[in-house]
């Protein structure tokens, strides 16, 4: 009998992974560590320097370094974050902004361009409200913290106004300042949660809207997939069928 082979598996210590976690759930021919990290952290480290051998990836990251030919991990579709995006649009109130069309030429922050909320949040404005990407005035950086740059290398497409903003900034600071107009972000920012003046978000009622989405579209957006390291997988051709189930 062929001896089980050694994998470490990194995830966000949620429900989705917690039968793996406690061992309810084995994977077929290996003996498994699961490594419970934040996603941001997971992410950093796999794009840029493949640390993990089976790890949760963002989809947007990895379809982008896997359409260049740059991808270190095989994509598992085990789809372990799905989430509607409606909820991480932010705005200033005192703006005029009241519905999706009055984003147009406003100055918008998001903490990576290329981060799967975002591009969700995007094809949302384009798809259900006829707004391109370059009618927006868009600025990168850390939400809470100063000093975040896209996880991989990225270039702004010809046309769309993207920059980062001050390395000792941040874009909730700007965004209680007034210097910025909106936010859209995965994670709720802290002058939202803290009450700041003039700070609410787009769609109040998100969730009716959420369901409305889904209704007109069928679309359960997925924002994480597990990723296999290529090496192990070319290693042993039956890992990625085996982590999959």
């Amino acid at each position: 009998m062929a001896k089980n082979i050694q994998i470490t598996i990194v995830a966000g210590d949620m429900d989705r992974m917690a039968a793996i976690k406690d061992g309810r759930v084995q994977v077929e021919g290996c003996d498994v560590t699961f490594i419970p990290m934040e996603p941001e952290e997971v992410f950093f480290r796999a794009f840029r320097y493949a640390e993990f051998d089976c790890c949760e990836l963002s989809f947007s990251s990895h379809m982008r370094v896997t359409s260049q030919g740059k991808a270190d991990y095989v994509g598992i579709p085990a789809f372990v974050s799905r989430v509607f995006r409606h909820s991480g649009f932010y705005i200033r109130t005192d703006r005029g902004i009241e519905k999706p069309e009055d984003l147009r030429g406003k100055l918008v922050g998001t903490p990576e361009y290329q981060m799967t909320a975002p591009v969700w949040m995007r094809g949302i404005l384009d798809d259900q409200y006829g707004i391109k990407s370059n009618e927006i005035r868009w600025r990168s950086g850390g939400q809470e913290e100063a000093g975040r740059d896209e996880r991989t290398p990225f270039e702004a497409p010809e046309g769309l106004d993207l920059e980062p903003i001050p390395e000792d900034r941040t874009l909730v600071e700007m965004f209680e300042a007034g210097e910025l107009d909106a936010l859209t972000t995965a994670r709720e920012p802290s002058s939202f949660t803290l009450r700041k003046p003039n700070i609410g978000r787009l769609f109040p009622d998100f969730r009716t809207v959420e369901k409305q989405y889904y209704r007109d579209t069928g679309i359960f957006p997925i924002m994480h997939l597990m990723g296999l390291r290529k090496d192990l997988a070319e290693k042993h051709p039956w890992l990625p069928g085996s982590l999959y189930k």
